[in-house]
């Protein structure tokens, strides 16, 4: 899963929101790794860990469920074939 999101401030200046799991963790099977910035390259990043997908699910749907009321818009987005299917639709409502 790769999800990124964005939206311009006042200034126009855009500001990035990336959620992916592509980063793996020592300590846990499922892991979600959050960056945000206004330049990508200089991100600030936090990983959550989680038991299982489903808590993983859920904190993802709450994330986006923030940001999408907050004006994001999602930029690119992937998702594995019957990964998290219900979001889709919502993901293409906010597409650029």
């Amino acid at each position: 899963m790769l999800i990124t999101l964005y939206r311009a401030d006042s200034s126009g200046i855009p500001h990035y929101y990336t959620l992916h799991d592509r980063q793996g963790h020592l300590f846990s099977e499922f892991n979600l790794t959050v960056s945000w910035g206004r330049n990508m390259a200089v991100a600030r990043e936090k990983v959550y860990q989680f038991e299982n997908q489903a808590e993983m699910d859920r904190k993802v749907r709450g994330i986006l469920r923030g940001k999408l009321t907050r004006g994001y818009k999602v930029l690119y987005s992937y998702l594995r074939s019957k990964e998290m299917e219900d979001i889709r639709p919502v993901l293409k409502a906010h597409a650029v």
